[in-house]
């Protein structure tokens, strides 16, 4: 099979006109390019932006120690800001789903509504010490790209922890499953309510989880040992040992996952062929994994590196990959890109940035050398 990441470009047409009268020489006219905008909303302190979530056209904003919300009516943004609890929100990305969103401080692990996240009493707080008394600490995701923990739209939460193996001494790796229920509250708001937990110790002791993701009624994740499927209820499916995916996403009616294999280092795209299986469609090279992913709509997959921008399209024995025009994201580490309606988002360390849908497939020009 194959290895081929492609890096396309649509070069300027340039037109060089011979007057009658002189030899002048004549540049085609060519629209001029759209620049991403800064969002005046997210200004100083409130510039680090962690993650975006695009859910029931509202776009859900977790900053350093602010949790946003923005919707489009008639065309005009409604910009709403709250406060919330979470701790070292620079070096994990906590999750969001379109009704809960979480995060955690010390040992408490904390589930916020969207619709109402700073009324009293709509909210749940737990302390998982209270719950699995051999909890010495969280291991969530340390990346950028990747989600912290996740949270389903069925309103499951997973959640990785370390806790004490009173057998080997050491501490090793546990999985916290959560059920949750948003309910009505006073006032048109919505309630967390708490329906179980349960305890999920995985048969491989040890490691770092290094991905994670919900996708229908299961659960993805990566650890050092490999790729996993856990369900819903709590049922774990080793499926690709040694495969540690550092990205997932859904394309076009497809779930996919792209990994490095943990002692021959090369990596692969694979596809979801059933519930127990994967396909590999591709050999890949290592700059894969230098880049993030976005599936901001199920037609178009964003990635970026630093401030650049790309289309990705998967396919067997291929990954196509375009870069973008990115003129004023120069100098911006990108940290999420979101969609809602037909406005485009892109959150950076240091500040929010926006484009018009119809303007987001422009691809940058190579220099005329």
């Amino acid at each position: 099979m194959k290895q081929l990441i492609t890096i396309k470009y649509f070069l300027p047409v340039f037109c060089l006109s011979l007057l009658f009268s002189s030899c002048k020489k004549e540049l085609e006219e060519v629209d001029p390019v759209i620049a991403w905008e800064v969002h005046d909303k997210f200004l100083y302190s409130q510039r680090y932006i962690a993650n975006l979530n695009g859910a029931n056209d509202k776009l859900l904003v977790l900053g350093m120690n602010l949790f946003s919300t923005i919707t489009l009516e008639a065309g005009q943004e409604d910009v709403k800001h709250y406060m919330h609890p979470f701790n070292n929100v620079s070096n994990h990305k906590h999750p969001m789903s379109s009704r809960i969103f979480g995060g955690t401080n010390g040992r408490f692990l904390y589930f916020k509504s969207v619709k109402n996240p700073v009324d009293s009493g709509t909210s749940l707080l737990l302390d998982i010490a209270d719950i699995d008394p051999q909890f010495r600490d969280f291991r969530l995701v340390l990346s950028n790209s990747s989600e912290s923990f996740a949270i389903s739209e069925n309103n499951v939460a997973l959640v990785p922890y370390t806790y004490l193996n009173e057998q080997t001494g050491r501490h090793s790796l546990r999985y916290l499953l959560v059920k949750l229920a948003v309910e009505p509250n006073y006032f048109d708001s919505d309630k967390i309510v708490l329906k179980e937990t349960r305890i999920l110790t995985p048969a491989e002791e040890g490691g770092y989880v290094r991905h994670m993701r919900s996708h229908q009624n299961n659960f993805y994740v990566a650890t050092d040992w490999g790729f996993y499927k856990i369900t819903e209820n709590g049922e774990i499916d080793f499926q690709m040992p040694d495969q540690v995916a550092f990205t997932s996403f859904e394309h076009k009616g497809e779930l996919y996952t792209m990994a490095r294999h943990g002692r021959k280092q090369n990596h692969s795209l694979f596809r979801s062929i059933s519930e127990l299986g994967w396909s590999l469609d591709a050999q890949l090279g290592n700059t894969a994994e230098f880049l993030s992913y976005y599936a901001i709509s199920d037609e178009i997959l964003l990635a970026s590196y630093n401030s650049q921008i790309f289309e990705v399209e998967p396919g067997i024995d291929k990954l196509n990959v375009r870069e973008l025009d990115n003129t004023g994201l120069e100098g911006h580490a990108i940290t999420s890109i979101a969609m809602i309606g037909d406005k485009v988002y892109i959150g950076t360390q240091s500040g929010m940035f926006s484009k018009a849908a119809e303007h987001l497939l422009t691809y940058k020009e190579e220099e005329k050398k």
